[in-house]
Formats: structure tokens, C-alpha cells, sequence
């Protein structure tokens, strides 16, 4: 189903923060970011180093809607200098 009339129109997603993230560190705090994605345009907050659990991002981001999509996709992950990032979290 879609929602008529959309098509072009703005939509403003303001990442605020996290609260009681999944620790994915064993020794020290964790450094979060969120990764937005609609449709094929893909944000990137910043890295929050040390945000730990609870991370404030306080980020703007601006998506042109298109007709019939209707899923923003939200991924939280933590940044690794050495390995690969770790996966905490998603939603839509």
C-alpha cells in the first residue's frame, strides 16, 4: 500500500542518542554510530568514541521520500580500529 502523494517530498531525521545499548566491548567503552538507509541513500552519524551505552549524536539528516517505500532502516554499530565493527543493533 502507499501513501499517496509523498513522492519528493522531504523527511528530517534527527538521530538524538542511544540508551542501554549491548556492551560489545570487554575492556573498554564501546564507540557507537548509526547507520540509516531509504531506499538506495545511506547516512552515517559520526563515531561517538567512548559513547558506551549511551550515546548522544545529536544528527540531521534529510531523505527524499519516494512513492511506495515505507521503511527507514536504523543499524547501531560499534567502531573497531583493528577488527571489523560490531553489530548491536536495528530496527525500522
Amino acid at each position: 500500500m502507499s501513501v499517496s502523494g509523498i513522492q519528493g517530498q522531504l523527511l528530517e531525521v534527527t538521530v538524538v542518542g542511544c540508551n542501554k545499548l549491548k556492551d560489545t566491548e570487554w575492556i573498554s567503552r564501546q564507540d557507537p554510530y548509526v547507520f540509516l538507509e531509504y531506499g538506495t541513500n545511506k547516512f552515517r552519524t559520526r563515531t561517538c568514541t567512548d559513547g558506551g551505552k549511551n550515546p548522544i549524536f545529536q544528527e540531521k539528516f534529510v531523505f527524499t521520500l519516494i512513492e511506495g517505500l515505507r521503511e527507514l532502516s536504523v543499524a547501531v554499530w560499534n567502531s573497531n580500529t583493528l577488527t571489523f565493527d560490531d553489530f548491536i543493533g536495528t530496527g525500522k
